[in-house]
């Protein structure tokens, strides 16, 4: 099976999109933000050309398979079973991430910690050389690509776990089809600065793109008050035009970087174009969706991070309308995601070419 990881709640918009992809298969809830497409895979991973990226899912798992034991020693041995050919027959490193499901009972995470260690202490006493090539989580500045293996363990609960190998795969779209972090939730550093907590979902943004604004770039800042995003590109040194109707906290106002414009964000175009458009403004799925269009087609930014906002459950077959604009303006990396600190909202993520920062 392939599963899914998701946030708790969003369960079954990511079945509907699941199901909407065509895969034939059997798609189901298994736990609390876990979603799984049965005999979407083979037994060992191997991926198919049609496989979706889900918006939905922050992590896949390809060529899951459950496995039970009663106790730690029982469970440990199961799953080293069924890693041990994989795992010793790779040639470059491997990673290995113990995970929940989003509602864990309590102590199911420390289980699910303890058996992976046990599962790390069984390669290292019997596939010494193989464990040799095992690198930490932690370690974020150590390349994740398709040489490298991802091994993970989720507890579905104490005596049932979810166990997949598999190495990260190119998507057309940029980026890989599994997340570096575990369960796909990238780190965001506690910041007390910003005026908002939005900044965090930005930050979790940037770690997707593997790119933020460098001091010197220009990003402009939609809907930009009370300043959180703001704060977050003014930090790294960005120059930041700001527009809303409301002005930007006033630890931000007098920032020699910031360029603050009253007006309507929907109405505003700079004068050439920029490095970043970041856009987290409150409206309906489809006006955040028309910016994205017009920005990239128009050629306005580089590279963009914009939040699309939903009212209920309703409206998500809006996100239909990005693939299109992606195959024509063809940037290098294009993914949409519900991040971790999206609420009933999705991230678009657009990398494009380099060029040089123009002030406007």
């Amino acid at each position: 099976m392939r599963a899914f990881l998701c946030t708790a709640g969003s369960e079954s918009a990511l079945v509907d999109e699941i199901a909407r992809a065509g895969r034939p298969g059997k798609v189901a809830q298994l736990a609390p933000g876990v979603v799984a497409l049965d005999g979407a895979d083979s037994a060992d991973g191997a991926k198919h050309d049609d496989d979706p990226d889900p918006v939905f899912a922050r992590q896949t798992l390809p060529g899951a398979i459950a496995v039970e034991g009663a106790s730690v020693r029982a469970l440990a041995e199961t799953i080293f079973a069924a890693i041990d050919d994989p795992v010793d027959g790779w040639p470059g490193p491997f990673l290995l991430h113990a995970l929940t499901h989003a509602e864990p009972p309590p102590g199911l995470g420390s289980r699910a910690a303890l058996i992976a260690r046990e599962v790390l202490a069984l390669l290292d006493g019997r596939r010494r050389r193989a464990f040799r090539r095992h690198r930490s989580s932690d370690d974020l500045a150590a390349p994740f690509d398709d040489r490298c293996l991802l091994v993970q363990l989720l507890a579905l609960t104490r005596e049932r776990f979810l166990v997949s190998v598999a190495a990260p795969r190119p998507l057309p779209t940029g980026g890989f089809d599994l997340a570096r972090w575990p369960g796909g939730d990238a780190p965001v550093a506690t910041d007390r600065a910003p005026p908002s907590r939005a900044y965090q979902k930005l930050e979790e943004a940037f770690c997707w793109l593997e790119a933020a604004p460098r001091a010197g770039e220009v990003c402009v800042d939609l809907g930009a008050a009370p300043g959180g995003w703001t704060a977050t590109a003014l930090k790294r040194g960005a120059r930041v035009v700001a527009v809303d109707r409301a002005p930007v906290a006033l630890s931000l106002a007098r920032h020699p970087h910031l360029s603050m414009t009253i007006g309507n964000a929907f109405t505003y175009a700079p004068t050439a174009p920029v490095d970043w458009l970041l856009c987290d403004v409150v409206c309906e799925p489809q006006r955040s969706l028309a910016l994205v269009d017009s920005w990239l087609s128009g050629g306005l930014c580089r590279n963009l991070v914009v939040t699309v906002k939903f009212k209920g459950r309703d409206g998500y077959g809006a996100l239909d309308a990005l693939p299109p604009i992606f195959a024509r303006v063809r940037p290098a990396f294009a993914r949409v995601k519900q991040l971790a600190h999206n609420k009933n909202e999705v991230t678009v993520m657009v990398r494009k070419a380099e060029a040089p920062s123009k002030m406007i």
